[in-house]
């Protein structure tokens, strides 16, 4: 029976999220009839063996060190899993880092290499491959730091008018994400920018369907339609049941679902992903035109994700993805 070890939690904004991410993960492949272990990268000394009704208690205070790294890299050469899923997100989990540590250790894992990790982490070198393979993106341009402020946004957004988009260049679940409806927003966006740690750039906004697709082993599945009951889809409605409709597939005409599975294979290969990422697209209001917005490379598997929810509406289980990922 092969070992697969699910690693999650870490030290980034999104923490929280992966934690519920592994517990599932860790779960399905144990209902898929792997030997499934679990482990929280921040508490490395501490594997556990999962089981269906597998639980973890969250821990205290979180702080990544030197010695943290050294013990993670330990306790995997102690356990010699046959493979890593890693269902980390954000940080260290999606910028290339774990995934450079587990090839140094010749350790296989599901999911794309370190340096493409890096790059779908960047939304502006991801914006520039989907560029350079005909996808259309939205118009954006970096902020300096020295523009952090009130009096310097006003003056970088007038060009755009209002509504914009600010968004941190790379954060995920939507977190560094502000929608700028008008001058009143711009304070609340510079406090954000202050307290979530990154570079800023700013990004046209495109009024129309939000869209997300899978695409899994090169191959697109079934997009879904976001429909948040007010705002956009920001971080609580990814996550708060009943606050986000979710229409899988989404209700496109055959030429449309031809054109995005198209452009979503075509950046999956492009940047040079492996096994499986998520791809969100703006249908806009105003042309009828696809628009890249980024991509995901470990995309979230809670029981709100959506690429458990597309694989399932195309008779996928949860447990019969987790065999799909995890076979080369």
């Amino acid at each position: 029976m092969k070992k697969i070890l699910t690693i999650c939690g870490g030290f980034s904004t999104e923490r929280e999220i992966s934690l519920k991410t592994g517990q599932a993960v860790a779960r399905g492949i144990f209902i898929a009839g792997y030997e499934s272990f679990f482990m929280d990268t921040a508490f490395p000394k501490e594997v556990y063996t999962a089981d269906k009704n597998f639980k973890y208690a969250e821990k205290g205070d979180v702080k990544n060190t030197p010695e943290n790294v050294l013990e993670l890299s330990k306790q995997l050469v102690k356990l010699k899993p046959d493979k890593v899923f890693v269902g980390l997100h954000g940080g260290e989990g999606e910028n290339g880092e774990i995934q450079a540590l587990l090839q140094l250790l010749q350790i296989p894992y599901v999911g794309s290499d370190h340096k493409t990790s890096a790059v779908c982490m960047d939304k502006n070198m991801s914006k520039v491959i989907a560029k350079s393979v005909s996808v259309p993106t939205a118009k954006w341009e970096f902020i300096s730091e020295k523009d952090y402020s009130i009096t310097a946004l006003k003056k970088l957004l007038k060009p755009y008018g209002y509504p914009v988009v600010i968004k941190a260049l790379g954060q995920g679940s939507s977190v560094g994400v502000s929608i700028i409806h008008s001058e009143k927003d711009l304070e609340t966006t510079v406090k954000m920018m202050k307290q979530v740690k990154d570079r800023y750039f700013i990004e046209e906004y495109i009024n129309g369907r939000e869209l997300s697709i899978p695409v899994i082993k090169g191959h697109a599945f079934h997009s879904i339609e976001l429909i948040p009951n007010e705002g956009f889809y920001d971080y609580e409605h990814k996550y708060t049941p009943g606050v986000t409709t979710h229409v899988c597939p989404a209700e496109l005409t055959d030429k449309q679902v031809k054109i995005l599975n198209s452009y979503a294979e075509k950046i999956y290969t492009a940047v040079g992903c492996k096994d499986y990422a998520r791809i969100d697209f703006i249908l806009s209001e105003k042309d009828g035109k696809f628009y890249f917005l980024e991509i995901n490379n470990l995309p979230g598997m809670t029981e709100l994700s959506l690429v458990p929810e597309s694989a399932k509406a195309s008779g996928i289980s949860f447990s019969e993805l987790m065999v799909l990922l995890l076979n080369d």
